[in-house]
């Protein structure tokens, strides 16, 4: 009986050990270069698809991180950020990346 109780008691403190150590994410968000502009558009952090428009290229934030892509023909934003089950990761925010042109070559 009393090593049950030793060993009981050496699991609890492994355990606190463990928890104690342990602290916030050591990964840090990522953040679209224009997440400070006045087109920024905040989301819900659940929405995984929003339209902004056919071709347009968009920086957007799901989770921690970003992903900068051009919208397909039916202009809407899907998020291709997964989750650690395989599911589209919520949308924070997007902002749409303006088109520079293109010098004439």
């Amino acid at each position: 009986m009393k090593r049950i109780a030793c060993s009981t008691a050496a699991l609890a403190l492994a355990a606190v050990a463990l928890v104690g150590t342990a602290g916030p994410s050591a990964a840090s968000a990522q953040h679209c270069d224009d997440r400070t502009s006045a087109d920024k558009v905040e989301l819900d952090h659940q929405t995984t698809s929003v339209y902004v428009g056919a071709h347009a290229t968009v920086c957007y934030k799901a989770g921690t991180r970003i992903m900068t892509t051009t919208v397909g023909e039916d202009g809407i934003l899907t998020s291709t950020l997964l989750n650690g089950k395989g599911a589209p990761k919520g949308i924070s925010y997007y902002v749409v990346v303006p088109d520079f042109p293109t010098s004439p070559e």
